[in-house]
């Protein structure tokens, strides 16, 4: 039997699949079904095992075809027999065509469902290549807009005469709207379709990225930033979902690992183009260049990505007040986080606004629990492992967002490094990330994950190690900095994949964007409260008694290995009944 006919029974039967026979009905069965014996409708595929997706659609078939026995009650002919038949399918003694299906209910689901299982082998097909380089590609430009203006910020700064103060506005601008408008963003990819968000989310990104590249004052560039912002939080939930719901099983831990390994290449290589194209261009093609890439995608997006299956016609409303409560409220906790050491957190403002963040954030939790179509179910906290692994998550990535940018201002500013002798060095944190995850694309099936999901954690932990013994007087890269590097992409790539395979494998298909975005919230909000927390600390301890900047970073560095510890011990004590390898790792 060939390899593409033999995938298993977990793989194919992952979910069962909805899908109406009698307008208004739902129907459920197992993926796939076997055509039987004597079908007058599927006369070529009669005994074969095959998908809804390899069916014409049934609304176009008569009636009722010649000799098909029709039980009591029953008004169109049913042509499947599912293998492992499900409660609600009968078929007739002495029938001469397949069985008829019985409506479950009558009631249409709301959201869109998950699209049809592909074919067998479909990430090797042209339409699941397009898929990845389309969704990958997203993921790489997203990371490289996050960290290429890094380099970028003293030429920006020369030109435009603002303040260090101020300056900080032109990355925190693109952070606050990516991490605020993540939640609603999966929201309207799960209810509205995932490809149109997509492709929306791509344009947005282009528009703002190339006016970017022509602005003429700091505020429009930062305007821009903010927008351009928007535009990628729509399509990290969006792709996650197109993902998720296109593959399944194994190839599903493939295509999300090479879609964690885009992000960690792009977050690398947004360092390494940041730094050459200032150093020779200028910083105004850096957006100029990247919307080469970014408007290509949106097109392809729309043209090449899988439609979204909906059933029935009805959508719920949007929960509007839960919406405007949740992005209004991270925004608003974003900006103090990131702003609280700048202008100082005992500032009257900083403070009104913690607290109006956070009282936004609990109103928001309340409505969800009373409407009837919340943007985010509470149910989703009840399911077994989300929220350690969101907790995980949360302190995890704000661990490695801090490592690396102590370790680049160790590299510039105690090192003495240009931008691009800055960036050359840090190559070999992206090779590390992209052979880490391609690795585990090939083995992670094999892998028990809670032990994989520890040893990520851990090697996270200790990552900040070696860059925080670096003396100021032997500031030497390839010892100190170059080891925590290539360690803290190692970990958080273990980790990345693992928290993400989990939690969307135990979610329902109608909420995966939505997960995705909760994610990815997570991995964004941890970044700035992680970054806030070693800034006080590194105030209290070294900026007051008058320490030196070597000093500085290596307190910093300090406080992500207590962060990372965090997130170890929840993993060890919170993660329970995980299947003993990650090919099959499901929430029971």
């Amino acid at each position: 039997m060939s390899t593409t006919t033999t995938r298993t029974t977990l793989e194919m039967q992952e979910q069962p699949r909805r899908r109406s026979v009698v307008p208004g009905a739902d129907i459920q069965a197992p993926i796939p079904a076997t055509i039987s014996a004597g079908s007058s409708y599927f006369p070529d595929l009669e005994g074969k095992r095959v998908l809804w997706s390899d069916l014409p659609d049934i609304s176009s078939f008569p009636s009722t075809p010649a000799g098909a026995q029709t039980p009591a009650g029953a008004s169109t002919p049913g042509w499947l027999t599912p293998g492992n038949a499900t409660p609600g399918w009968q078929t007739p003694a002495g029938a001469s065509t397949p069985g008829w299906a019985t409506p479950k209910s009558t009631q249409a689901r709301p959201l869109l469902s998950e699209d049809a299982y592909p074919d067998i082998g479909t990430m090797y097909s042209w339409r699941g290549v397009m898929i990845l380089l389309i969704t990958c590609g997203s993921q790489l430009m997203d990371n490289i807009f996050m960290t290429a203006v890094n380099l970028s910020l003293p030429a920006v700064q020369a030109e435009f005469n603002v303040s260090s103060g101020d300056l900080q506005w032109l990355l925190s601008a693109y952070t606050l709207t990516f991490g605020g408008f993540l939640l609603f963003s999966g929201v309207l990819a799960d209810r509205y379709g995932r490809r149109q968000v997509f492709s929306i989310g791509m344009g947005v990104l282009s528009v703002w990225t190339l006016a970017n590249g022509f602005g003429n004052s700091f505020i429009q560039l930062a305007i821009f930033r903010a927008l351009q912002g928007i535009g990628a939080a729509m399509t990290v939930p969006s792709s996650i979902g197109i993902i998720s719901s296109h593959f399944v099983a194994s190839e599903r831990i493939v295509a999300l690992t090479m879609f964690g390994a885009s992000g960690a290449i792009g977050f690398c290589a947004g360092l390494i183009f940041g730094g050459f194209v200032t150093d020779s261009l200028g910083w105004r093609y850096i957006f100029r260049i990247a919307v080469a890439v970014t408007g290509p995608l949106g097109i392809m997006g729309w043209i090449l990505l899988p439609k979204d299956r909906k059933e029935g016609n009805a959508r719920p409303k949007l929960d509007f007040v839960g919406a405007g409560l949740s992005t209004g409220g991270l925004i608003l906790l974003s900006f103090v986080l990131s702003s609280g050491g700048e202008y100082g957190w005992n500032k009257a403002f900083i403070i009104a606004l913690l607290i109006i963040s956070v009282i936004m954030i609990c109103v928001f939790a309340y409505v969800e629990k009373k409407v009837s179509n919340p943007i985010m179910p509470l149910s989703l906290w009840k399911i077994k492992n989300f929220a350690p692994l969101w907790i995980a998550g949360f302190v995890l990535y704000g661990s490695y967002q801090t490592v690396i940018y102590y370790v680049v201002l160790q590299a510039q500013e105690v090192a003495k490094l240009s931008a691009g002798a800055t960036a050359l060095r840090f190559l070999p944190m992206g090779a590390a990330g992209f052979t880490t995850n391609m690795v585990l694309a090939k083995w992670m099936k094999y892998m028990n994950t809670r032990y994989l999901m520890l040893l990520g954690m851990l090697i996270t932990t200790l990552s900040p190690i070696p860059a925080s013994l670096m003396p100021a007087e032997d500031p030497n890269f390839w010892r100190y900095i170059l080891p925590t590097s290539v360690m803290v992409v190692t970990g958080v790539s273990i980790c990345y994949i693992c928290i993400t395979n989990i939690m969307l494998g135990s979610v329902p298909a109608n909420v995966k964007s939505l997960c995705g975005g909760l994610v990815n919230t997570a991995f964004q909000i941890g970044s700035g409260v992680s970054l806030a927390l070693a800034a006080a600390v590194v105030d209290a301890v070294d900026i007051k008694k008058g320490h030196d900047e070597a000093t500085q970073y290596q307190t910093g560095l300090y406080c992500c290995i207590g962060l990372s510890g965090l997130g170890l011990m929840v993993s060890a004590f919170g993660l329970r009944g995980l299947d003993g390898n990650a090919g099959s790792a499901q929430v029971h």
